[in-house]
């Protein structure tokens, strides 16, 4: 029962930390970095991702700088199926579209690992 308590308070302070960090930093003060919340090896699919998601209108470009929290959380926010037409992506929206990056990230594990055994 411990691990699985464990496992969902990891998952809610990632998905805070998507939520608080979905504006980007504060003026005057510095974006947190990517790794707060996701593994440096998550970079490479995160910009899979990005590049991926972003539309052809202002609104739907993720403007935060590469490597930062923000920016990972806008990708998570677009995996959750926010439109960026609408409010800001709550911490529904965040769980779902984290859960699917991990889903994906489990997958292309699997698949790397495939090719590994050939």
């Amino acid at each position: 029962m411990s691990n699985l308590v464990t496992a969902a308070f990891v998952a809610a302070v990632i998905v805070q930390q998507l939520v608080h960090a979905r504006d980007g930093a504060p003026p005057g003060s510095t974006l947190r970095p990517i790794e707060d919340a996701f593994q440096p090896s998550d970079r490479p699919l995160l910009e899979a991702f990005c590049a991926k998601l972003e539309g052809n209108t202002a609104k739907q470009k993720n403007p935060h700088p590469k490597g930062s929290l923000a920016y990972a959380a806008w990708v998570c926010a677009r995996l959750g199926g926010w439109t960026g037409y609408y409010g800001k992506p709550g911490p529904i929206v965040m769980l779902d579209g984290w859960q699917q990056f991990q889903a994906a990230k489990r997958g292309v594990d699997l698949l790397l690992s495939a090719f590994d055994n050939v």
